[in-house]
């Protein structure tokens, strides 16, 4: 049994925004090249569901107190030091993205999560660190990472795989 038996509402969501059936899904796990892209639409649109129903939540959640307004908005990451730019574009353009509850998202080729962080105060700076749990290649993932304002909408940070690569990267505000 595949594991998308488990989440039927997930896998017709799927079928209707990727226009692929379960048959063809069911075909594409036997062949490893094909099933990766099917099966990274089918965890981009879990993803895009399970965040929408944690935005929902968000309703009743107390406003936290740090802001992080410089860092607020959706950056593209243009380089990384761990892996290259086929990879880390490899399905969307690379992004991590923050809101004004410190709270979002992020993805870099099959590497995507969610984001908790907050304002810290060094000497040389503020820094936004955070914490964050997704997926890397559709196993289950956790890490830590951080970015700093280099200039007025340019940034550099770091993604840390628990118990996994790390990388340094750069990024530009998106327009």
């Amino acid at each position: 049994m595949l594991v998308l038996d488990l989440c039927p509402e997930i896998v017709e969501k799927a079928k209707a925004d990727a226009e692929f059936s379960y048959a063809e899904f069911c075909d594409a796990a036997e062949k490893d090249t094909r099933f990766r892209v099917v099966a990274g639409q089918i965890v981009g649109i879990a993803r895009k569901h399970q965040y929408q129903e944690f935005q929902k939540g968000l309703l009743n959640i107390n406003e936290k107190t740090d802001k992080g307004m410089d860092f607020t908005g959706t950056w593209h990451i243009y380089e990384m030091k761990g892996w290259d730019e086929d990879y880390f574009n490899m399905e969307v353009q690379a992004y991590i993205r923050i809101d004004s509850n410190n709270l979002r998202d992020f993805q870099f080729g099959l590497v995507s999560g969610w984001i908790d962080g907050k304002l810290v105060d060094y000497a040389n700076g503020e820094r936004f660190e955070f914490t964050w749990e997704g997926n890397d290649e559709c196993d289950p993932a956790c890490g830590s990472g951080w970015i700093r304002i280099k200039e007025e909408d340019s940034l550099e940070g770091e993604f840390r795989i628990h118990l996994g690569d790390d990388s340094t990267f750069l990024a530009r505000r998106a327009k």
